[in-house]
């Protein structure tokens, strides 16, 4: 059991007071009064709750009402946040800090000012319910300058990038340093608090040590069911999982200007450039010859000279498996005009049922980040051939894993113009099952009744191929719907035995971080998983690997993983579909060192993606429910 210290300074006075000041609600409307909005919350009253309109300040007719810190912790919150800003008011200049209204309000003071853009460090109030202690989230963060998103500098000041444009694998050892910075300069400014009674908070000075618990590590299962710990060396040593269709072809696509550079990655791909891969054939056995390898020119990448080659490329199939490998000089982040043409091709193809393996012209004439890049794009064909390169080993059997995403479009006079929902099923092992579409409507109301119906189809017609079921999702799903599917799914039950239903949200966009001091990277180890309250969870899904103190590539932050359904769940059970979410971020086939976010929740957000892309540029609907993962 190793101590996480989490980006939190610890609140240490446990006596204080709020202060609010409470008006019956009277009709609907929300009171205002010297220019604060009143909030409704349920304040105790004898052994009662009853619901108030409440201001922090004095107003003319409210009672005031005396609150310890767990009468209302909504309350408490809010309390403190109008602390810190009203200290930040006192002490700090204007222009050093800001008050931001995002999905939560908190304050941003501002510690550098680059000419590409400002370094932040932002407050937060919480209450961390798994030691009943509030406190201060402490968030470090870059905010570009506009037009220089994405640039080298910029991303080397976000601590993405090293001093050489590297990825940064003192990541975590960079941001501590920066956030104990912020303590030694800003501690003695900001704390203590002082709240609208006049009661004094002392705040800690030092980061709240918590203990961790660790999950097992990810395995995966090559040719032969035999495991590995690493995917590309169980590949390289056992082969794939299961061989591609032994008759499919590679279609190379290119402007003439780019038929140097097509050589260039048939060679890398076949394994004639770099040691760091040695060959789709040795590694795959998929051989890249004559016999099975095409090109053909490309003059535009418009849209009757894309759909041209598309339906080519059909015919000189011939119903033989078919990846075009299509080499661009644009990329899907480039400029609105090329990035236009990169959904047209994407969808010009899939309209026909072919999957495309898009690469930029960039990518191949950087010879370093070929060489980096090479593995990736034989494992993402490999994979759109119809090959599996690898499953995980799982932990609770019989189980379907259901990964739902979602993607609005959005009005240029705001407002959300169609919905989208789209759900990726595989099981506990991540072997691919189906694409559903859940919800597409341009209003609210049928886009959640119909992603609610479609989802209990799925249940529907799965039940009676599994014992178990967990939803993967980004955003919340209401309660009553999953009551629904539990129930429909209780009569199955005496048909397979016991099993469970539960529905977990994932958000690997969250305000907290965490550090291991027992080591100069501070990186905890991967599968480290670190409870916030009884339901959340702060889990990182990559890390330090197990009996090496040395980096090989970057890690990203952890996951918040929250269970929403049921309330009642076992701890050993958390622990085992905790473990099943962490393996199925192994499952990822974009890369050997894909993003480590659970594939279900991962594809689904990309799909949700391209049908959204597609909508927004008025392409038809395709059927997206290819048996290959067309997607990667």
């Amino acid at each position: 059991m190793r101590r996480i210290a989490l980006n939190l300074l610890p609140i240490l006075t446990q006596d204080f007071r709020i202060t609010v000041y409470a008006v019956p609600p009277f009709g609907e409307d929300r009171p205002e009064f010297a220019g604060e909005r009143a909030v409704l919350r349920h304040l105790p009253d004898g052994e009662e709750y009853v619901p108030y309109w409440t201001f922090f300040e004095p107003v003319d007719g409210a009672k005031r009402v005396d609150l310890y810190p767990f009468d209302n912790t909504y309350a408490t919150i809010a309390a403190l946040r109008r602390a810190i800003e009203e200290k930040c008011r006192t002490v700090l200049k204007a222009g050093t800090y800001r008050v931001k209204e995002n999905f939560r309000r908190h304050i941003e003071v501002v510690v550098e000012r680059h000419k590409e853009g400002v370094a932040t460090v932002s407050l937060e109030p919480y209450l961390l319910r798994s030691t009943r202690r509030f406190g201060i989230l402490l968030d470090f963060r870059f905010h570009p300058a506009k037009g220089l998103h994405g640039t080298r500098r910029a991303l080397q000041l976000s601590l993405a990038l090293d001093r050489n444009g590297q990825p940064n694998l003192d990541f975590y050892a960079d941001r501590y340093a920066k956030l104990s910075s912020f303590i030694r300069k800003y501690y003695g400014k900001i704390f203590p608090l002082k709240l609208s009674n006049d009661q004094e908070v002392e705040v800690g000075s030092r980061l709240v040590g918590l203990n961790s618990d660790l999950l097992a590590r990810k395995r995966y299962v090559m040719n032969g069911q035999r495991q590995s710990k690493s995917q590309f060396m169980g590949v390289n040593r056992f082969g794939p999982y299961k061989q591609h269709y032994q008759d499919a072809q590679l279609y190379f696509l290119y402007r003439r200007a780019e038929h140097g550079l097509s050589q260039d990655l048939f060679r890398a791909l076949r394994g004639d450039v770099f040691r760091t891969f040695s060959g789709l054939k040795q590694m795959f056995a998929f051989p890249v010859t004559r016999e099975n390898v095409r090109g053909a020119t490309i003059s535009t990448f418009e849209g009757a000279e894309i759909d041209r080659i598309a339906q080519n490329v059909l015919r000189d199939a011939n119903g033989r498996p078919v990846v075009p490998v299509v080499i661009t000089p644009f990329s899907r982040r480039d400029e609105k005009s090329e990035n236009d043409a990169y959904w047209r091709l994407k969808h010009s193809f899939l309209s026909r049922g072919i999957p495309i393996q898009v690469v930029a012209a960039e990518t191949i004439a950087n010879r370093n980040t070929l060489k980096w890049s090479t593995s990736g794009i034989a494992l993402q064909i490999f994979a759109k051939a119809g090959g599996t390169p690898w499953r995980v080993v799982p932990t609770t059997e019989q189980c379907l894993i259901v990964g739902v995403g979602q993607a609005h479009s959005v009005r240029e006079e705001g407002g959300i113009k169609r919905f989208f929902a789209y759900s990726v099923l595989t099981d506990s092992t991540g072997a691919f099952q189906e694409i559903r579409q859940l919800g597409a409507a341009e209003d609210e109301d049928s886009y959640i009744g119909s992603f609610h119906a479609n989802l209990r189809q799925i249940f529907e017609d799965y039940a009676d191929r599994f014992s178990s079921y967990v939803v993967h999702s980004t955003f919340s799903i209401r309660g009553r719907e999953l009551d629904s599917i539990a129930a429909t799914l209780s009569d199955h039950r005496e048909m397979h035995g016991d099993g469970h239903f539960v529905s977990m949200k994932f958000n690997d966009r969250n305000p907290f971080f965490g550090f291991d001091s027992g080591h100069n990277s501070r990186v905890p180890y991967e599968s480290t998983v670190v409870p916030l309250s009884r339901s959340d969870y702060l889990v990182w899904f990559e890390g330090l690997q197990y009996g090496q103190l040395a980096l090989h590539k970057m890690v990203g932050g952890p996951l918040h993983v929250r269970f929403a359904y049921p309330k009642d769940i076992a701890k050993r059970e958390k622990r085992m579909f905790l473990q099943d979410a962490i393996n199925l971020s192994g499952a990822n086939w974009r890369g050997f060192n894909a993003k480590s976010l659970p594939v279900s929740v991962y594809y689904a957000q990309i799909i949700a993606r391209y049908l959204k892309e597609f909508e927004a540029r008025g392409l038809q609907q395709v059927d997206v429910n290819n048996i290959v993962p067309w997607f990667l």
